[in-house]
């Protein structure tokens, strides 16, 4: 701003409804000065346009009006996953056997983010760890696993942080860990038993005349005629 009179002024600092207006860089001003100040929008303002006449006036009433017009621009928030909700689901607080096959998944908070913006943040699974430490390169980040020792363990997964650069996905180097704790028992052996018979009932054996003669001295008497039968018959047949 510039005195174009041929008089000294006494300006008065100017202020604004939607703008937020800084300090005149001087308030007195002689013929042919000038004064700068600095001008912008107030924080807060809703997406549209706006258009405001800053006054600067002094005392001897005399005023000059700038004319200020701009746009806000409504901006897209960033999705920032919270790491309280990364979890692993699937393990059973009831327990396993030393014969169950342990299957779980780890869900990682913000993975379900399927059109992402620039500056967004998720959390990947990236290992788990209950004996040995097993890595996913990809989904589904699910597992499974059996132990054959009985006894309490711990599986642990490592979440590795993730921001959205505008066209993809990179590491922060932050890292979020969960834990879950479950217990492993000796599976019971199955031993087969015999079928209990029915009440009143008897094994079968086989059926007796009351008779107690021995027999022995019967069956070798019919085993010697028997043979003279056969030696008769070979006999006839030969000599005929």
């Amino acid at each position: 701003m510039t005195n174009e009179g041929n008089t000294n002024v006494t300006l008065n600092a100017p202020s604004g409804k939607n703008f937020k207006i800084g300090k005149l860089s001087a308030t007195e001003l002689a013929p042919g000065e000038s004064c700068t100040f600095k001008i912008r929008p107030k924080e807060g303002l809703k997406a549209g346009s706006y258009t405001e006449s800053v006054v600067i006036d002094n005392e001897q009433q005399i005023s000059a009006e700038v004319k200020v017009q701009f746009t806000v621009k409504a901006t897209r928030k960033a999705k920032i996953a919270d790491p309280a909700d990364n979890k692993i689901t699937g393990i059973s607080s009831d327990g396993y056997t030393t014969q169950s096959k342990i299957t779980f998944t780890a869900v990682g908070a913000g993975m379900d983010n399927e059109s992402p913006g620039k500056g967004d943040v998720r959390y990947v699974p990236y290992n788990w760890k209950v004996i040995n430490t097993n890595s996913w390169s990809s989904a589904p980040y699910t597992a499974a696993f059996g132990i054959t020792k009985a006894g309490t363990y711990t599986l642990t997964v490592t979440f590795d942080r993730q921001k959205y650069n505008g066209s993809e996905w990179k590491n922060t180097g932050e890292q979020d860990t969960k834990q879950v704790n479950f217990s492993i028992t000796q599976a019971q052996t199955v031993t087969a038993t015999p079928t209990p018979q029915p009440n009143g009932a008897t094994a079968k054996t086989a059926v007796k005349t009351g008779d107690t003669t021995n027999i022995t001295p019967f069956v070798i008497i019919l085993a010697i005629a028997a043979g003279c039968i056969v030696g008769v018959v070979v006999y006839k047949r030969r000599k005929k």
